[in-house]
């Protein structure tokens, strides 16, 4: 399949820029780097998420409404209807030798200047009206060359790769038909000896094809089970790649030394006298396995998961006494104010009349009471530190850091983290989340790390249902919420927008706030959002948590960390706007006390209520609603600055490829129990390979 390149240009390499490819350039470079697309080696990789089958392209007579097709031929007529409201309308005749189709497109006035009579043009979407007069609504279209030449979008299944805002399909995927011929150049980082410790050189479902014929058939195959065979080999390498580099920080951590904290009986015994409850079992469990590690000279790196509600801040309170009561410091931090100050207020109430120094910083202490502060913190003078993104400050020095615990860390992002953990020598590390993490996931964004599940609830909290409402159902949500009123509870109503925006149809807090004061006219609502200065909106919590204030409306500010014991009603408006996993941390906001709780998911959609929220209704395990957001949305950024956007892998795909991540890690383990290692010298390729991951995702091991 390999194609010349321009006559009297070097041939491809998998190593050139992108921007070398016809039709590419610097500008269009750029917007490739967002999808992790740099090199042509990089767009080999990048798997299809989809395939169209223009295998056969169907002629016009045979048109059939409903059919999703191919139409090959030569535009006869186009022209560009302005509507009163200024939409752009084009409408234009295609024809072959059957028949003729007019096609319409809505708002995308620039194909009327591409769509001039005599161009051959490739259409493919849903056939809306079929017989003599044959009509296509919105389909994608492509200009094709004036003869027969293989073409990427026609004739063949028809890659759908990932896209960034900038890019279209039709861009990327001639892009990688450019890149093509530089896939006989591929540098196979994984030596057949590898290879053949999986049985017989087999993934599941064949041999491993060799790179260059991935490559083509990950992106043009013959047939389906090509591509994912394809798909599957390159999943191998990005997967064998992670695993080698979290042995590596694995190796690493247990290399560096730390300092021990010593445990004793009377140790153990004040501390717990601290907590208003007794341990649950897992609790306990956690409690045993941070000894564990708090007592070696090697740092701590542990990531403590629990559904809503486990009872991890105890557990991190626990660390942090542990490493006070070894004249150590401590620092405790969250992402959002809200939540720190709910930490702060927890730890001050549980440590009242103890010899604890306390101090907080959040971002709006500022002038000579902070001053005061951050000296104290660097003269040793103060014990734990809790606080927000300010305590990361480059002026915020310890005198004797010895732990850190980062709160949602999934919050934060990996130069904060590292930032965070080189305040102190090289201190012990504990990160926790609200949010449960399906196995598969885990073990690929936190297999350096160790976990601790905490899967018990403290004792104390009522049931809680959840129930599916649709709109008709609004005047009986009203009504349970005035019910709760009348009981004496609170209630939660959450929105997706702070104000109106141009989202047609999407109602928002503000409305939202004097709506709900306009039909519970006796009961006393309040607003918090994210665009408020942090003392107005810190007032307003204060207010909803001593009882000041009936309703609440919010939005998702109130995600993570809020806790009201008497609130037990929680309504989310256009539920259907939020992922699972989301709308479970903001029911976690209910249920919290002895009342239990109730979350109302009101479902806006124009259609059927969406089938993923009835698994909110059907379960209260987070890891299996986890599991299931996992499935629908895809893994995301595991790593990296940012939290969202660019997939961390180009070709691996969670959960369904666990088989092949496990073979991966056989692999890896069977490398470094090599005296060898990486160091072997077929294994220069992977060993840099590895490197060069390590650089581009950063210090996973310093806080990642």
């Amino acid at each position: 399949m390999t194609r010349p390149d321009a006559a009297g240009t070097a041939p491809l390499e998998p190593s050139d820029a992108v921007a070398r490819l016809p039709g590419v350039g610097a500008a269009r470079a750029e917007v490739f780097a967002r999808l992790g697309v740099r090199t042509l080696e990089d767009l080999l990789r990048l798997a299809p998420r989809r395939f169209e089958d223009r295998r056969a392209p169907c002629p016009v007579e045979a048109l059939v409404a409903g059919a999703e097709v191919a139409v090959v031929g030569v535009v006869g007529s186009s022209r560009t209807i302005r509507a009163r409201t200024g939409l752009a309308i084009v409408e234009a005749t295609v024809a072959d030798a059957t028949g003729e189709v007019r096609a319409r497109w809505f708002n995308q006035p620039w194909l009327g200047r591409s769509l001039v009579a005599g161009v051959r043009v490739v259409l493919f979407g849903a056939v809306t009206r079929g017989g003599p007069r044959p009509e296509m609504v919105s389909p994608s279209v492509e200009r094709l060359p004036p003869d027969d030449a293989p073409h990427p979008s026609v004739g063949r299944l028809v890659p759908v790769h990932p896209l960034t805002t900038g890019l279209s399909a039709a861009a990327v995927r001639r892009a990688a038909w450019a890149a093509l011929p530089a896939a006989a150049r591929l540098d196979d980082i994984v030596p057949s000896r590898l290879l053949d410790l999986a049985p017989s050189g087999r993934l599941d479902d064949g041999p491993l094809p060799p790179l260059a014929d991935a490559a083509r058939d990950l992106h043009f195959p013959a047939a389906e089970p090509d591509a994912e065979r394809a798909r599957r080999r390159f999943a191998f390498d990005e997967l064998l790649v992670h695993e080698l580099l979290l042995a590596r920080r694995r190796a690493a951590r247990a290399s560096t030394a730390a300092t021990p904290f010593r445990f004793t009986p009377e140790l153990e015994r004040r501390i717990r006298a601290r907590f208003p409850f007794r341990l649950t079992d897992a609790q306990e469990r956690a409690v045993v396995a941070l000894r564990a590690d708090l007592g070696r000279p090697t740092p701590m790196s542990r990531l403590l998961q629990g559904d809503v509600g486990a009872g991890k801040t105890l557990v991190a309170v626990y660390a942090c006494l542990a490493c006070v009561a070894n004249r150590r410091q401590a620092a405790f931090v969250a992402p959002t104010e809200v939540l720190a100050r709910q930490h702060e207020a927890t730890l001050r109430r549980w440590l009242e009349g103890s010899e604890v120094r306390v101090e907080a910083l959040y971002g709006a202490r500022r002038g000579k009471a902070r001053e005061a502060v951050i000296e104290r913190i660097a003269r040793g003078e103060v014990d734990l530190v809790v606080g927000t993104h300010a305590v990361l400050s480059r002026d915020v020095a310890f005198d004797r850091l010895s732990l850190v615990v980062v709160d949602e860390q999934h919050k934060f992002g990996v130069e904060q983290r590292r930032e965070l953990v080189g305040k102190g020598a090289a201190p012990h590390l504990l990160v926790m989340t609200a949010t449960p993490i399906p196995r598969t996931l885990a073990m690929v964004a936190y297999g350096d790390l160790d976990v601790t599940v905490l899967d018990g609830v403290p004792p104390g909290r009522g049931p809680r249902t959840t129930w599916v409402a649709a709109p008709a159902d609004g005047p009986r949500v009203f009504e349970r919420v005035r019910a709760e009123l009348r009981a004496g509870r609170q209630a939660f109503v959450v929105y997706p927008l702070v104000e109106e925006s141009d989202k047609a149809g999407l109602r928002d807090a503000t409305a939202g706030r004097d709506a709900w004061a306009r039909a519970l006219p006796a009961a006393r609502v309040g607003l918090v959002h994210g665009r408020q200065k942090a003392a107005e909106r810190q007032a307003v919590m204060a207010a909803f948590r001593a009882g000041g204030l009936d309703v609440l409306v919010a939005t998702v500010v109130v995600e993570v960390g809020v806790d009201v014991p008497n609130a037990t009603v929680l309504v989310v408006e256009h539920a259907e706007r939020f992922g699972l996993s989301q709308l479970h941390q903001l029911r976690g906001r209910v249920g919290r006390g002895a009342g239990g709780g109730l979350c109302v998911l009101m479902d806006r959609s124009a259609g059927p209520t969406p089938a993923r929220l009835d698994v909110l209704a059907r379960t209260e395990d987070g890891f299996e609603i986890a599991e299931e957001d996992l499935r629908l949305r895809g893994a995301g950024d595991l790593f990296g600055t940012r939290q969202h956007g660019a997939p961390a892998f180009a070709a691996a795909r969670l959960p369904e490829d666990l088989p092949v991540l496990l073979r991966a890690r056989a692999v890896a383990r069977a490398v470094l129990a090599d005296r060898r290692g990486l160091d072997a010298p077929d294994l220069a390729a992977l060993a840099a390979r590895v490197r060069a991951r390590e650089a581009a995702i950063g210090d996973v091991a310093a806080g990642g």
